[in-house]
């Protein structure tokens, strides 16, 4: 009988020193700008921004710092507001155009061994539009892997 009881109390003190291991060490774990999960999608950047980025053609392009970003957007009226960390990462940015309108590109980034596989799925409407709409899809990634995007891109109907 008194093996169950203290037993239990066991049990209560380990909760215990958990929860307040976790209460103490959980603020210094939080998410914050500054030190943020890489790598994420940098949605600044899209089909309907109306950004013209003098870009290659879709090709990853990497941006690297404050300076080579600031150059990209130097012709645009506006900048994207939200803030690149180059301390930790870099701008992947891919362009495309087609000569359809379209909805929003699907993207996925996958780690497969040392290198990141970007898959970009472009969902064309059944008519054709002279229209020719520019997409954009862009991520920051570690620093560690400028030149180790391959991309996939395909064009659906």
């Amino acid at each position: 009988k008194d093996g169950g009881h203290s037993l239990h109390i066991m049990l209560m003190k380990h909760f215990l020193f958990y929860l307040i291991t976790l209460t103490v060490c959980l603020p210094f774990a939080s998410c914050s700008d500054e030190f943020a999960e890489l790598p994420y999608a940098y949605d600044e950047i899209s089909y309907r921004r109306g950004y013209d980025l003098d870009i290659p053609l879709e090709t990853v392009v990497y941006i690297e710092s404050q300076a080579e970003f600031d150059q990209l957007f130097a012709d645009e009226e506006t900048k994207p507001e939200a803030s690149v960390p180059f301390s930790e990462g870099v701008l992947a940015i891919v362009k495309g155009e087609v000569g359809f309108g379209t909805s929003a590109p699907q993207r996925s980034l996958t780690l497969s061994g040392n290198r990141y596989l970007l898959s970009i799925r472009i969902f064309l409407p059944e008519v054709a539009t002279t229209e020719i709409t520019t997409w954009y899809v862009a991520y920051v990634i570690p620093k560690e892997y400028i030149g180790k995007v391959d991309l996939d891109i395909k064009y659906t109907k």
